[in-house]
């Protein structure tokens, strides 16, 4: 490819790049369809997002393969040009990579649950996937932590506030952002909005996903342990911690039409034995 036409790519690419992070968040909140299908929402979201990395990284390829071959650009200002460009766009790729990267070693606020929840806890128990921690606390705490070895903790607190059916509901709620590999999602998108802390493509990705993925784990788990149960685990959450988004995805989980009793399939990890 000819100088001016790696000029061109780069162009294009870093164009097509900018669009797709303006006009994500434009279309992908157009409607009500994200909260009716939360996870076909996710998948949108995410796709848009390595797009626009995808685009963003071949803009600055071509700028880098266009700094090599220099030679064949006409003029000398333009040679400047390029060169400066090719090489600063590689020097800030570098740069967001290294910060990505040590973003990537701290802890979660979920693994520092879990290091507070293991002092404090009850019992450990093996599960299909997954330990389950049970831990002293007087406050209604369940948390999914992902990781090598993924956890669900559980609070006294909690097993005393809801019934068996209601614990397994928020069990399969949890085990649902283990499966779906919630907790990867988070972590790109605060990275994301890290990188952009103030662009509204950042700040839209996050907060998506921190919603999306609450609903995503709800529709799991009504499927699972049954929409009336996971409901009424809410509806109660709610009225002892004063949360009101439980109240909200309570609502919405009665709005919609669930399987049947007799067509529910919950998976034996997240049963809970009788005491």
């Amino acid at each position: 490819m000819t100088g001016e036409g790696l000029l061109l790519f780069t162009a294009a690419s870093a164009g097509a790049a900018v669009l797709t992070a303006v006009l994500s968040p434009l279309v992908l909140t157009v409607g009500r369809w994200q909260l009716l299908h939360p996870r076909s929402a996710l998948t949108a979201w995410f796709v848009a997002f390595f797009l626009g990395l995808s685009l963003a990284a071949a803009a600055v390829a071509g700028s880098v393969m266009a700094a090599v071959t220099v030679s064949e650009v006409a003029s000398h200002g333009q040679a400047v040009l390029v060169t400066a460009g090719g090489w600063l766009g590689l020097g800030a790729f570098g740069a967001v990579i290294a910060f990505v990267a040590t973003s990537a070693a701290d802890s979660t606020g979920a693994e520092q649950s879990s290091q507070v929840a293991a002092a404090l806890a009850k019992s450990r128990e093996e599960r299909g996937g997954f330990t389950l921690v049970r831990f002293r606390c007087d406050q209604p705490i369940a948390c999914a932590v992902p990781g090598k070895h993924p956890e669900i903790l559980l609070s006294t607190a909690m097993e005393e506030t809801l019934t068996v059916s209601q614990l397994q509901a928020v069990l399969a709620h949890e085990y649902a952002h283990l499966r779906q590999w919630h907790g990867w999602a988070v972590r790109i998108a605060q990275i994301n909005a890290l990188c952009l802390p103030r662009v509204l493509p950042g700040r839209a990705l996050q907060r998506a996903t921190v919603l999306l993925i609450e609903l995503a784990a709800d529709d799991a788990a009504a499927r699972q342990a049954g929409a009336a149960h996971l409901a009424n685990a809410l509806t109660v959450l709610a009225n002892t911690t004063g949360d009101e988004s439980m109240h909200l995805r309570a609502v919405r989980l009665t709005a919609r039409r669930w399987p049947s009793a007799g067509r529910r399939r919950l998976p034996q990890a997240i049963r809970i034995l009788p005491t």
